[in-house]
């Protein structure tokens, strides 16, 4: 049986074509002389887009969708490695090159993915391994012209520091940050050498070294890259911070960037903050969020709730994004209307969901933001932060106009939300009447399950981070019960002992009771003692410890968490806590 018609099974085995069509689609084909995809399309029996995430999923690979008018993924350092003739020819569009004395690998954008005569062919022109990704024809065409017509003009832009090795060496940067599944990558000069630190699960690491003679060159390369969208970046000032931005396809991932400078005594200091939207794209639903079962359980009865509130608070880089777009994730369809606007849009959302960026120098704030999407028919408004009154009380009278409304605070427990909203502005009674729950967040390091070992923690260990006496007898006397682990390190970790990151909770949610502490003006301290007992609630802390006794994460992690001040519960009670009820 041959490849098409096997393709052609797979497609009416996920239903997206029937048997009728697909022999339709064959004596077609014969006549068009296109390959059966093609010929599909033409037929109007499948979209060019679905049929090449199908198919891609189908072949394990890739599927970037570039938009037609939204090219800023391009290298254009990559005029020369393939003739424009040969693209054409091939329907192919390169779009990234990393060559170093271990690797030599080019990403390929293509529009027929069964094509193997045309990974052979660029394979033997440029001396790369092909690493293959999908995209529309329109894509491929649209891609080729544009990559060629800006020839000129980034010779003209170019300077004697854009040289072929400095390209080499950014490429080879932005691609380990990808490997390593950083967030952020630092470039900060110093007297004798230039230190690239790597944010990698919340800790920056050391990941190279080079001589201060490259970092002019980097910096002007960086600089020229990021002024491919709306920022301009001017290399020769080097007096004040800048920003830019770009995006590119790295690593078979598309990938936005951010772009930072800080002139520093050493020179300028470069901070760039990735946005991997290939892995961005599986943010889940709440189940991935991993809570405990009885706080799953009630968290999405409080999403679902047909109006009021919803406030996820934490520091920076605690997770907050995420949970919320799991939330929308949970409850999007098709009879929804939910418009969500961020600053900026770090996360891609699927179908039937709005995304909305701010604007702040064009004066587009999240207040002007939100007055216009009240008038768009919203049924859920997903806020990026409250950050000033005029936002609050938006927000407030959403909710109280019969709109679902999740957003974010920085706080310290979940309790706290109450009273930074009561410090913003908003009054007493309307906090009270239309707050649903607060969740507050941290993340947590896992422990690298390649090298995850049993050991016996110290008493001290245990003292030092905050445990209760009662809790560390507990823990000791119960070893069979109570296994600690710990990452030895590891190539797979990087020698650290952790591998990803998971979150931790706690959640408080607004019941009749509360509201008569938000009404009487208690102070969090006292919202926070109370509901622990009466919603079986366990603070932040006491989950980090339940997180630690489960095998998730180490006690060293535990000192992320605030301690506050309170008598913990037993071992024993804080998973029981956990449970379903």
């Amino acid at each position: 049986m041959n490849e098409k018609k096997k393709f052609g099974e797979l497609l009416i085995e996920k239903k997206i074509i029937t048997t009728a069509q697909l022999e339709e689609a064959l004596k077609k084909q014969k006549e068009l002389e296109l390959p059966l995809g093609e010929t599909l399309i033409k037929l109007k029996f499948v979209s060019e887009n679905f049929l090449l995430e199908t198919l891609a999923r189908h072949l394990g690979c890739e599927f970037l969708n570039i938009a037609e008018d939204d090219y800023k993924i391009l290298d254009k350092s990559l005029v020369k490695v393939i003739p424009m003739e040969i693209c054409h020819k091939l329907r192919v569009l390169p779009l990234f090159q990393i060559i170093d004395d271990e690797t030599k690998q080019l990403t390929l954008a293509m529009a027929d993915p069964l094509a193997d005569y045309a990974v052979k062919e660029v394979e033997e022109l440029t001396g790369c391994s092909v690493s293959p990704i999908l995209t529309t024809s329109a894509a491929i065409e649209g891609g080729i012209n544009k990559l060629f017509d800006v020839k000129v003009s980034v010779a003209k832009a170019a300077t004697m520091e854009e040289d072929s090795d400095t390209i080499k060496l950014v490429n080879k940067i932005l691609l380990n940050a990808v490997n390593l599944r950083a967030s952020d990558i630092h470039i900060e000069p110093h007297a004798e050498e230039v230190h690239i630190r790597m944010r990698i699960d919340g800790v920056l690491q050391l990941v190279m070294a080079i001589p201060s003679s490259q970092h002019p060159a980097i910096v002007s390369r960086l600089k020229i890259m990021g002024s491919e969208q709306k920022s301009v970046m001017k290399i020769e000032e080097k007096r004040l911070p800048q920003d830019g931005s770009l995006s590119r396809a790295i690593g078979g991932h598309a990938v936005d960037c951010r772009i930072s400078t800080l002139p520093t005594i050493r020179g300028e200091k470069i901070v760039m903050r990735l946005f991997d939207k290939d892995r961005a794209t599986h943010v889940g639903r709440i189940a991935g969020l991993k809570m405990s079962p009885r706080m799953e359980l009630e968290f999405r009865r409080c999403v679902r709730q047909p109006n009021g509130i919803i406030i996820v608070t934490g520091p920076t880089g605690s997770g907050k994004t995420t949970t919320l777009h799991a939330v929308i994730n949970e409850i999007n369809d098709v009879g929804i209307n939910i418009i969500t606007v961020e600053d900026p849009v770090e996360l891609n959302a699927p179908n039937y969901i709005n995304q909305s960026s701010l604007i702040p120098p064009a004066g587009y704030t999240f207040g002007r933001a939100l007055r216009a999407i009240m008038r768009q028919d919203p049924d859920v408004i997903l806020i990026g932060e409250i950050r000033d009154r005029e936002t609050a009380e938006i927000a407030v009278q959403a909710a109280l106009t019969g709109h679902r409304v999740y957003t974010t605070l920085h706080t310290e427990d979940a309790a706290g939300a109450v009273m930074r909203m009561i410090d913003i502005g908003v009054e007493h009674f309307l906090v009270s009447s239309t707050l649903v729950s607060a969740l507050n967040q941290r993340l947590l390091r896992k422990i690298c399950p390649y090298c995850a070992e049993e050991y016996v923690p110290m008493r001290v260990e245990m003292a030092d981070i905050g445990i209760d006496n009662h809790v560390i007898e507990e823990i000791l006397s119960n070893p069979d019960k109570y296994k600690l682990r710990r990452g030895a390190g590891c190539s797979a970790c990087r020698q650290t002992g952790y591998r990803e990151r998971q979150g931790v909770f706690e959640m408080l949610t607004v019941t009749p009771e509360v509201r008569n502490m938000i009404l009487q003006k208690q102070n969090s301290d006292v919202i926070s003692e109370k509901t622990r007992e009466s919603q079986s609630m366990n603070m932040i802390f006491e989950e980090g410890l339940r997180l630690v006794l489960s095998g998730v994460t180490t006690l060293g992690e535990m000192q992320r968490l605030p301690r506050g001040d309170y008598k913990m519960k037993s071992v024993e009670r804080i998973f029981l806590d956990s449970q379903i009820a």
